[in-house]
């Protein structure tokens, strides 16, 4: 014991704001679609009736783990090393999250039965992708486009956007019997920030990691995976 009181370490402006900003209200926000997915697996659990309904409660499932993710990993994330704040590029990363998320509420849809079968086996593979992705990503997850730690591994050795990979095929599967020309739209409009958001995130990590990320980058495919491309 000196008997000497150690002084308490002020928290800067930047750290509160990344405190509220960057991880309490996307995590409150994340959580309202925590609690809806609850509510439809209970309710696809109290309707299960036929073995073609395991299907959408596989989809409830995986949806559930995606969006429990979403609401921890914002929690947890690392400090980050590199970023694009231009407001551009906020506006086009949030506003096409939003999109997709919205596409299914929009009006003028219509039921295509021939199409039902295959947008859940597209949406449930969508998200399953993007599960399994962001269980590797795990604490470098960011809507903008950010470096934290440079993730290869998993889903990250087969490409290098896996997350984005099977959002858009989650998107595409959802809406694909059901939606119409606004929901079309939506989507369109949601691909296209997602393939701008890709960009700039690869602007970003090769910023972060000048040595790992280039080198990465010519053996791992951007887009589609590809387990037989060399990882020489």
């Amino acid at each position: 014991m000196t008997g000497v009181a150690e002084p308490v370490q002020r928290r800067s402006p930047a750290y509160w704001r990344d405190l509220l900003l960057g991880r309490l209200v996307p995590s409150l926000f994340f959580s309202l679609f925590l609690a809806r997915q609850l509510i439809l697996l209970w309710g696809g659990l109290q309707g299960f009736h036929r073995p073609s309904d395991l299907l959408f409660i596989v989809q409830q499932v995986l949806a559930l783990a995606y969006f429990t993710l979403l609401v921890v990993l914002y929690a947890v994330r690392l400090p980050q090393r590199g970023t694009d704040h231009r407001l551009a590029v906020i506006f086009v990363a949030f506003s096409g999250t939003f999109s997709a998320i919205g596409a299914s509420f929009l009006p003028g849809g219509t039921h295509r039965e021939g199409l039902v079968l295959i947008g859940d086996v597209l949406a449930t593979a969508g998200l399953a992708y993007a599960v399994w992705g962001l269980a590797y990503l795990r604490r470098s997850f960011s809507i903008i486009p950010e470096a934290r730690h440079l993730v290869t591994g998993g889903p990250y050795g087969l490409s290098r956007h896996p997350v984005y990979l099977g959002e858009i095929a989650t998107a595409i599967g959802i809406n694909i019997a059901t939606g119409g020309w606004l929901s079309a739209l939506a989507i369109a409009y949601f691909i296209t920030c997602e393939l701008l958001r890709i960009r700039w995130e690869e602007r970003v990590l090769s910023a972060a990691f000048p040595d790992e990320y280039p080198a990465y980058a010519r053996r791992v495919s951007r887009y589609l995976p590809n387990p037989f491309r060399t990882r020489a």
